[in-house]
């Protein structure tokens, strides 16, 4: 037997030994402390606050500015330029299967759309037409369509990365 084997069934016989030891030993020897009592909180009932009244021209800044908007910009003059296009979606992929035909699109806060011929988007627009490599989307009359994008290699080098290696033949 190797060394090393040895002290590896050793070490397995006294950790057999010691949970034996402790499976055997008396089990009244333990002291457990008492559970202590949680003393009793009296929660008073939540009060409403009271909502300032503000003067419709305070309100009306409010509604103008919007506190949250990364932009500060009024809200109506942002959702009309976000329905004019399709900025922000970028075609990830087509399916076509038979009858089963599905655009997969990523939107500019990554969050995914799975959208066949006929679903609309959030901004009137409607999809029209897929093709393997496109989607055409129409609304009042427009037409716009979303290309899958084409990877491109990159430029070939003027010397190659490894020089060959020198191998003298026998």
């Amino acid at each position: 037997m190797k060394p090393l084997t040895a002290t590896l069934w050793l070490l397995i016989t006294a950790l057999v030994a010691a949970l034996a030891w402790c499976a055997l030993a008396n089990p009244r020897a333990l002291v457990w402390l008492p559970v202590a009592a949680l003393p009793k909180v009296n929660n008073p009932a939540p009060v409403a606050l009271a909502v300032a009244d503000l003067s419709s021209e305070e309100r009306a800044v409010a509604w103008q500015q919007p506190l949250f908007s990364p932009d500060r910009q009024p809200d109506l003059a942002r959702a009309s330029a976000a329905s004019t296009s399709l900025d922000g979606l970028a075609l990830g992929g087509v399916m076509l299967h038979g009858k089963e035909q599905w655009a997969l699109l990523r939107q500019r806060d990554k969050r995914a759309l799975k959208l066949q011929p006929g679903d609309r988007l959030d901004n009137g627009w409607t999809v029209q037409q897929l093709t393997a490599t496109s989607v055409t989307f129409q609304r009042q009359g427009q037409t716009q369509t979303l290309n899958l994008p084409v990877p491109r290699l990159p430029a070939p080098a003027a010397a190659p990365v490894l020089p060959p290696s020198h191998v003298v033949t026998p």
